[in-house]
């Protein structure tokens, strides 16, 4: 009896942190806070998931609103679109959760979410960039990078142009210490977002800075820093080493 119980619970377990979490009793409700930090596609898909139901925080968008999201987003991304939103959220709650046990658990249940969506999201979907990168960050914290990878690869297959898959994968490469891949990806990124993106340029000279190229990473800092990029970081590093930049 006390083996059939324990099978019991862990199908129950095995429902809640797989893709089970994603049929028609899926619960999640953000808390107040997560409900406003949420892009506005969230909030206007959480009431459609919901059935237009109004909660303590949210409200109920109309339909106008919900069939002009699936025109931009694609209409498969959308009706799936409220998993990868929650997932975002159970992504932050496991990075606050000090307990192991209790952290894998919450990172099964943002997998299974994020996955959902994942799967069912069309790849030209202006969102499917941000999907793929929670997706490669989740199995990433789950120890499975080669997987990560290939999610992050195929997101820069897709949507080429798209900056933010090429800055996840190359972050990836750096913290794996394979600054020369890391380097490699971003140029590669440079010029297939035709040499506009301050984030390419700024991450550009943090690695060229890290393998003790001062000059490249001058240049990269002068590149971002006339585009607008915000953070002082690289400037910072350079002016210690006695590089300034005008």
């Amino acid at each position: 009896m006390q083996l059939q119980a324990n099978k019991a619970l862990w199908t129950i377990v095995f429902i809640m942190t797989g893709t089970g979490v994603a049929h028609a009793d899926w619960d999640f409700i953000p808390t107040p806070l997560e409900y406003e930090v949420w892009p506005l596609y969230c909030k206007v898909q959480y009431s459609f998931a919901r059935g237009g139901q109004d909660h303590t925080y949210s409200r109920a968008y109309s339909d106008t609103e919900m069939n002009q999201w699936k025109q931009i987003l694609g209409d498969r991304t959308f009706i799936g679109l409220h998993h990868w939103c929650a997932s975002l959220h159970y992504l932050s709650r496991s990075k606050v959760e000090s307990n192991p046990a209790k952290r894998n658990f919450v990172l099964r249940q943002a997998l299974g979410d994020a996955m959902y969506s994942y799967q069912r999201a069309e790849e030209w979907s202006p969102v499917y960039p941000e999907m793929s990168i929670t997706v490669a960050e989740i199995k990433m914290a789950l120890g499975e990078h080669d997987e990560a990878i290939a999610v992050l690869e195929n997101a820069i297959k897709v949507q080429p142009k798209q900056p933010k898959p090429y800055l996840a994968l190359a972050m990836t490469y750096r913290k794996q210490r394979n600054l020369a891949a890391a380097k490699d990806l971003l140029a590669a990124a440079d010029v297939a977002t035709g040499g506009e993106s301050s984030d390419i340029q700024y991450n550009l000279g943090l690695i060229n800075l890290e393998m003790g190229d001062l000059d490249a990473a001058a240049e990269n800092a002068k590149q971002a820093y006339g585009r607008g990029y915000p953070l002082t970081g690289l400037k910072e590093k350079l002016a210690k080493l006695g590089r300034s930049i005008h």
